[in-house]
């Protein structure tokens, strides 16, 4: 029988329900990958049909599906999708992202009342994006569960101790989104990656955050005081970036650290003349530290009770290292004994930055750095005073440094020259990007 013969025969029509076929745990499987209304549908194909979206193990409520409703007939259809599920059927996963802008006084009630009863069902994942003008507001008690390994939030506002998860200890994945945390502490004992992005932190006060078993910490983008980040000893990779003004010096020259008011001392708040987030990160093996405006003075405030880096091989630094002069740099190549490798992200920068150098005699300064770096890589978009001081001073150690100016690989001979520095170019090879 020739290909074209065997083809035709394959696609002759059927009347075969091949999918009703299927069991019903398969069924249900496939269910779950439907936006919830979309899989309630389902029930009036055939009787087969009927109850199948009942043991779905994966609940999706999203915005992606075909109705747009109000708040309170959202809040029919999530109870009565809840209370017709067979109450014997295990949640594995449940997804609510939607808009939801309800009214009255108790306007968190609903949700709190879907999220337990996910938690009572066995849900291992819940993920919940609330959007709306304002962002609801959760002050209740503490999730309880023994079977929730990951939690995505969005666009809440959290007070009270909701955010403590000791009554999870499955829990291992903590992600923030858009939220508004003005609880005075978030804790968990399980936790191994936890994320906090574009959230706001209080203004008045700090959050503890009090995580010992974390490995994976990103802290991006936060608004408010930073918050307090206690020590642990298993974190491996962390990236922060505050971009608050509340963590601003108003007294320095432009706005920057002045190194003498109450602020830059350490003294306008309850950390007890300690480090607020370096600390917490003494541990980690990679880091990535940057600021998103300028003027930012918490890692230099920090420096004064600067840990040290035990453990720490990968170090990502931008401006605020070299903002007023090369200390801030200085003081953590000399907290990282072991380092190897170091990445300087530097945007425009008024020359003013690197006046103090003379004055404080810091180029002279003998200094130890990790005899295990050997990998610097100076991005730029144009080669400086700041990269020439920068390149004065790593120059003296045995590194392989890389100038990399809007993507492009400069040669150490070429910046040497344009600045006239007396300089022994390194033996290394300056042909390519370091990773």
């Amino acid at each position: 029988m020739s290909d074209t013969h065997r083809a035709e025969k394959v696609l002759v029509p059927s009347d075969t329900d091949w999918i009703s076929a299927l069991p019903d745990g398969v069924l249900g499987h496939i269910l779950g990958f439907l936006p919830a209304d979309e899989a309630v549908r389902t029930c009036v194909l055939s009787r087969r049909w009927l109850h199948q979206w009942k043991f779905m193990r994966r609940l999706r409520v999203t915005s992606h599906g075909v109705w747009k409703k109000s708040a309170d007939g959202i809040n029919k259809f999530i109870s009565s999708l809840l209370l017709l599920r067979d109450p014997g059927a295990a949640l594995d996963e449940v997804e609510l992202e939607f808009t939801y802008e309800p009214s009255g006084n108790d306007v968190a009630s609903y949700p709190n009342i879907w999220i337990r009863h996910a938690l009572l069902r066995q849900a291992r994942a819940l993920s919940v994006t609330l959007c709306g003008e304002y962002n609801l507001v959760f002050n209740v008690p503490p999730l309880v569960s023994r079977h929730l390994r990951k939690l995505q939030l969005s666009y809440l506002d959290f007070n009270g101790n909701v955010l403590d998860f000791s009554s999870c200890p499955s829990l291992e994945v903590l992600d923030m989104t858009e939220c508004i945390i003005g609880t005075s502490k978030i804790s968990s004992h399980s936790v191994k990656r936890l994320s906090i992005q574009y959230c706001s932190f209080c203004h008045d006060v700090r959050t503890r955050i009090s995580v010992p078993s974390l490995a994976d910490l990103q802290l991006a983008s936060f608004h408010g005081k930073a918050p307090m980040l206690e020590t642990n000893t298993s974190l491996k990779t962390a990236f922060v970036s505050p971009c608050s003004v509340d963590e601003r010096c108003q007294e320095g020259d432009s706005k920057e650290c002045c190194g003498t008011c109450a602020k830059c001392c350490g003294n306008d708040d309850d950390h007890r003349n300690g480090c607020v987030l370096l600390g917490g990160l003494s541990s980690a093996t990679h880091l990535k530290l940057i600021t998103e405006s300028p003027g930012q003075f918490i890692f230099r405030r920090d420096l004064k009770w600067c840990p040290t880096f035990v453990k720490l091989k990968k170090l990502f630094l931008d401006d605020w290292c070299v903002e007023a002069d090369l200390r801030a740099l200085v003081c953590m190549l000399e907290h990282s004994p072991i380092l190897e490798q170091l990445t300087l992200q530097l945007s425009k920068g008024p020359e003013r930055t690197l006046e103090r150098e003379q004055k404080y005699g810091l180029m002279e300064k003998s200094t130890s750095v990790s005899q295990h770096l050997k990998m610097v890589n100076v991005k730029c978009h144009e080669v400086d005073q700041r990269v020439s001081k920068i390149l004065k001073f790593l120059s003296t150690f045995d590194i392989d440094i890389t100038i990399e100016k809007n993507g492009q690989i400069i040669p150490f001979e070429e910046v040497v020259t344009n600045f006239g520095l007396s300089l022994e170019v390194p033996p290394h090879d300056q042909s390519g990007v370091q990773d």
